[in-house]
């Protein structure tokens, strides 16, 4: 092989692992994002119960108040 062929197939390769990094890096970006999507609506459903329990707890002793 001369070097007119290994330049160009030098760079397809470059530029293949590049691409196939960009997309790791997005795959596993999107995956984070996820997990704190999760963690934000976990997060939200226990302030909304904590609300509903503190809101039961002042019914409740508005009820039997003696």
């Amino acid at each position: 092989m001369n070097l007119k062929q290994l330049i160009p197939a030098a760079l397809a390769a470059i530029v293949l692992i590049g691409a196939l990094v960009l997309v790791f890096k997005l795959v596993t970006g999107a995956f984070a994002l996820l997990g704190g999507m999760l963690d934000l609506v976990l997060g939200l459903a226990i302030v909304v119960a904590l609300i509903a329990i503190v809101a039961w707890m002042f019914s409740y002793a508005k009820k039997h108040k003696k």
